[in-house]
């Protein structure tokens, strides 16, 4: 597996607060089938104002102890950008994209869109970047509108689902979304944006849930074939579910009568 969202670069936001930490996490995610993995502190203007110097420094460390440790784990870097109408500029200056292609993970605030939302993001991909917008299901625009999603999608911007979302971990208005969202084609990552608080590691236990209420495909698809696509900075489709395999499928139904 490949996680593409993680906290686990100490030091740099509310994630790992040190790399005994991380090391520790990090043990626990090999142990679960994870071979590579994306290191992306927040970047929030004001709050987490991380530079690609700063990153990079604290990235080389955690290399570092990981090889010390012999840890079998492949590391690439990138940085969660909060939206606004600079979001171009620092991601190009600071370098902000994952392992140098053109995806980025992005947020935006979860408790109401910004008006500007879709200029943003615009502006983005007419730059040349592939946003990856982290975590729609936890967004109380989508949450209230899940049909939104297609929208934002046709508008070239991928989703980032959070693991925990489809156990219940942020509540059950979150995870109905999460189904919803999984169960339309809507979904193009699994992650388990994991900020190093808890001792349970989500992905694995979504990834068997996928498997039991969809199929092994779209599990691999979302953890394994569209990472490794990004990871290379190829193309990913954004719809990849025609009406009838949805229709079919009806497996949201299922889960919450």
């Amino acid at each position: 597996m490949i996680d593409i969202h993680t906290h686990l670069l100490h030091g740099c936001d509310d994630g790992s607060p040190d790399i005994e930490t991380s090391l520790s996490h990090l043990k626990k995610m090999i142990a679960a089938g994870v071979s590579i993995i994306v290191v992306s502190p927040h970047f929030i203007r004001n709050t987490y104002h991380n530079t690609s110097e700063g990153i990079e420094k604290k990235f080389k460390e955690l290399k570092s102890a990981i090889k010390k440790e012999k840890i079998p784990v492949t590391l690439f870097k990138a940085a969660e950008v909060y939206l606004d109408m600079n979001s171009k500029d620092i991601i190009k200056s600071e370098n902000f994209t994952i392992n140098d292609t053109d995806y980025v993970i992005v947020e935006t605030n979860l408790t109401g869109f910004p008006t500007n939302l879709y200029e943003i993001l615009y502006e983005l991909v007419t730059n040349g970047y592939k946003p990856i917008l982290a975590h729609p299901e936890r967004y109380t625009n989508i949450i209230r509108n899940p049909e939104l999603s297609e929208d934002i999608i046709h508008r070239n911007v991928y989703f980032q689902l959070n693991a925990g979302s489809l156990l219940g971990q942020y509540g059950k208005s979150i995870q109905k979304t999460a189904w919803f969202l999984l169960e339309k084609g809507f979904v193009h990552f699994l992650a388990s944006d994991t900020h190093c608080k808890s001792y349970e590691y989500t992905l694995p236990i979504a990834v068997e849930e996928i498997k039991k209420n969809v199929d092994k495909y779209t599990a691999e698809l979302l953890t394994e074939i569209n990472p490794t696509k990004m990871l290379n900075n190829e193309k990913i489709e954004f719809f990849y579910l025609d009406s009838e395999v949805i229709e079919k499928k009806n497996f949201f139904s299922r889960i919450f009568k």
